[in-house]
């Protein structure tokens, strides 16, 4: 997967918990951090869990591992503009390979 680019006070992260058996919304707790509501030490860390999570994951599609059968995984949509350029990065990891770091990001939404 690509490295993180530069986030900025712009940037929107929403991470969610999808898939599994049935669809139930209550136990997806989709959160949305934005980087311009964080001190620098949370910002700081939250851009660190998804530099660790970027390296597990994998782009939504056709091959990917995350959401077949009955696993569960996490969907992180980062949303971002910098000086040279705006974008959006979906990454997913199934569940069983999410570091506790980003299980607790999604829990606590920081």
């Amino acid at each position: 997967m690509n490295s993180l680019p530069e986030l900025s006070d712009d940037a929107i992260i929403d991470v969610a918990r999808e898939g599994g058996f049935a669809f139930i919304p209550k136990l997806s707790s989709p959160r949305r951090i934005a980087l311009a509501q964080l001190d620098p030490p949370q910002r700081e860390h939250v851009c660190s869990v998804l530099r660790h999570a970027l390296r597990l994951g994998e782009p939504p599609g056709e091959q990917s591992r995350a959401g077949r059968g009955d696993q569960r995984y996490y969907r992180i949509e980062i949303s971002y503009a910098t000086q040279q350029q705006v974008g959006n990065l979906v990454i997913l990891i199934p569940e069983d390979l999410a570091p506790p770091e980003l299980v607790q990001l999604w829990h606590d939404g920081q």
